[in-house]
């Protein structure tokens, strides 16, 4: 089978590594001669490229996964640019798999242009899907849409795919996010609340184990350098050794950490895909969402909140002290999240190979 996958590129590491597990699950249930790679910012799906290069070279076409579902700025609110009365065009199947609802609260939701466009693809395609952080019910509330849900594709970074460990000592990771930073914190004020409570827990932290900062974006960078300035046994990863060609060195790091921080989604993803505890620094809907789906509410904590600093530092400990348990649980999780990924392919199966 030769299949198009068309996702987001060139910004985020964690995109890539979403696209590695879509690679790996496709490899693992299909029969694949080829997979081709689209940016789903930027490719234009027009008449041209959907009949000469879709239509003739590809006989499945993959949207996702990532948090597309956003953007009221995009042409049809939301990333797939395709012209709506261009769908039924595409005459090989297409599915869109586990992809995000990822408007803020305070963006007021999907635009009507989206909504319309959504329902016409979810219409069109084979299999339509979202992952598992809530992004269900926040799609369905707006759009009746009523999607499959599945175990974001980050998690399966590690099916049939080894990774090298690049980092000998004891470490942590904590990664942050500094892209959209009034959406994030709210404020300049609580920006600056943030990092000064984030120098004191990396100190805290650097006394028994090496703090490395995984940048996600190029914007990430800079919040990481300050936050470790000065603080011994701390590192921020060179963004641009990664970015993006070696995307999958980064990712690498959360399989080998002791724990990790996370400001993203994917930095929380990857961890719990590698069996590797985390502490959701929620900032987005979708962080709390992914937690509570997972049962690992108590793991997660508002980085807006007036007891940040003393809250986290309670779930480091509590983390720490219930660190090996902890790993039993989320073996047992992504055993769950395999089944369901593997029954959805099971689904994907029936309909693409009719």
């Amino acid at each position: 089978m030769r299949v198009l996958h068309t996702y987001c590129l060139n910004y985020n590491i964690g995109d890539y590594a979403l696209g590695i597990g879509v690679k790996n699950l496709l490899r693992n249930y299909l029969n694949i001669d080829y997979i081709g790679n689209t940016n789903l910012q930027g490719r234009n799906f027009d008449e041209y490229y959907i009949n000469e290069v879709v239509n003739k070279k590809y006989d499945l076409l993959v949207i996702g996964g990532g948090g597309i579902i956003h953007g009221s700025h995009w042409p049809n609110g939301w990333f797939w640019l395709i012209n709506k009365e261009l769908i039924s065009q595409i005459k090989i199947p297409f599915i869109v798999y586990g992809v995000g609802y990822n408007y803020w609260e305070e963006e007021g939701g999907i635009p009507e242009k989206g909504k319309v466009h959504l329902k016409e693809t979810f219409d069109k395609a084979a299999f339509f899907s979202v992952r598992n952080d809530g992004s269900y019910n926040r799609l369905f509330n707006q759009t009746g849409i009523d999607a499959s849900v599945l175990p974001d594709p980050g998690f399966h970074i590690d099916l049939n795919t080894e990774y090298e460990r690049l980092e000998e000592k004891k470490y942590v990771i904590i990664q942050l996010a500094n892209d959209k930073p009034i959406n994030r914190f709210g404020s300049e004020e609580k920006v600056q609340k943030f990092i000064d409570e984030m120098r004191q827990v990396t100190k805290d932290l650097s006394n028994d184990y090496k703090v490395i900062f995984a940048p996600h974006v190029l914007d990430d960078v800079s919040i990481s350098q300050e936050i470790s300035a000065g603080i011994e046994n701390t590192e921020v990863l060179d963004f641009g050794t990664f970015a993006f060609d070696h995307s999958d060195k980064m990712i690498g790091y959360y399989k080998y950490a002791d724990f990790v921080l996370a400001m993203r989604g994917h930095g929380q993803i990857l961890p719990i895909g590698f069996n590797t505890p985390v502490i959701a620094l929620e900032n987005h809907p979708k962080h709390r969402g992914l937690m509570q789906e997972l049962d690992l509410l108590e793991y997660n904590v508002k980085i807006d909140q007036e007891n940040f600093l003393s809250d986290l530092n309670e779930k480091i400990k509590l983390l720490q002290d219930s660190r090996e348990s902890l790993i039993e649980k989320y073996i047992g999780i992504n055993k769950e999240l395999d089944a369901n990924s593997q029954q959805a392919f099971e689904k994907i199966k029936k309909v693409i190979l009719k």
